[in-house]
């Protein structure tokens, strides 16, 4: 079997199984066991498939059928341009969530020097390392802070931090507790936010797959939103910035919480699909 009959079959296969971008997945995981580029596979496609890779080919395409997630499988996931670390029990760094990096450099730029910023809530760290190094691409070296509750999220945002040489400082920390005397001029979050019944109706790969510690956002999925903004009057700058991810339906929610707490020029930024996606205000 050709490189290219072995990719047709294995498309076909994860087509069958429900599985979306088919053609896309067969590619790269076939990009990763065989340790070939992408443009190798295009020149080598008439070639036989070698022997010794059928094995472990074949065994990662039976995985991916089972809804298991890309990321997990390569150990890699794409944010801002730079390559993540993905690994078990951290939540996958997404697409929309670059939107968040995105406006929050844009404030950073508005506010001119260097800035002590935190991301909370990080994860894999995608948030706050992306932005550093943005920043850092810019001029600009400022103080950033990752925190997260997860011995599982702090390791591997350590191991990010290593691999795409970001000076941050990562703390373990529930939310605030670990940093009770510091202030920010930027906080950014994308804190859990489904409600807890809605996880069932999350894709297979999701709900079955990634953390729920980093998804269940509680019954009405704000739990977060209320206990980051009840203490940014301690851990905000004045005209320090708040900026949050958040679900399609939940702006006039987190926008009346951040009413509530005195902010002021409350935005909502859209996605691609025009969907709310990022809330960003002013002390």
């Amino acid at each position: 079997m050709t490189f290219r009959e072995k990719l047709i079959k294995a498309t076909k296969e994860l087509e069958q199984a429900g599985i979306y971008c088919p053609e896309n997945d067969a590619k790269i995981l076939m990009e990763y066991v065989t340790k070939m580029s992408s443009t190798e596979l295009i020149l080598n496609a008439l070639d036989q498939f070698p022997s010794q890779f059928e094995e472990q080919y074949d065994s990662l395409i039976e995985k991916r059928k089972g809804n298991y997630p890309l990321q997990y499988i390569t150990n890699e996931a794409p944010f801002m341009d730079y390559i993540f670390t993905a690994r078990e029990n951290v939540l996958i760094p997404r697409f929309d969530t670059e939107i968040l990096v995105i406006e929050a450099l844009k404030k950073a730029r508005e506010k001119g020097n260097a800035l002590k910023v935190l991301d909370m809530c990080c994860g894999s760290g995608c948030i706050g390392i992306s932005y550093y190094l943005e920043r850092k691409k810019e001029g600009v070296e400022d103080a950033v802070s990752l925190v997260d509750i997860s011995e599982y999220a702090i390791a591997l945002s350590n191991e990010n931090k290593n691999k795409l040489n970001a000076d941050v400082k990562i703390i373990k920390s529930d939310l605030y507790s670990e940093i009770s005397d510091e202030k920010y001029d930027l906080i950014l979050s994308n804190p859990p936010y489904i409600r807890t019944a809605d996880i069932e109706d999350l894709m297979a790969e999701v709900k079955d797959h990634e953390p729920h510690l980093a998804l269940d956002g509680t019954e009405n999925g704000l739990y977060f939103y209320k206990r980051i903004i009840e203490g940014l009057k301690e851990h905000l700058n004045d005209n320090g910035s708040i900026i949050f991810e958040i679900g399609c339906d939940q702006y006039e929610a987190v926008k009346g919480l951040l009413v509530e707490a005195a902010f002021k020029d409350i935005e909502v930024v859209k996605d691609l699909a025009g969907l709310d996606r990022v809330v960003k205000a002013d002390k």
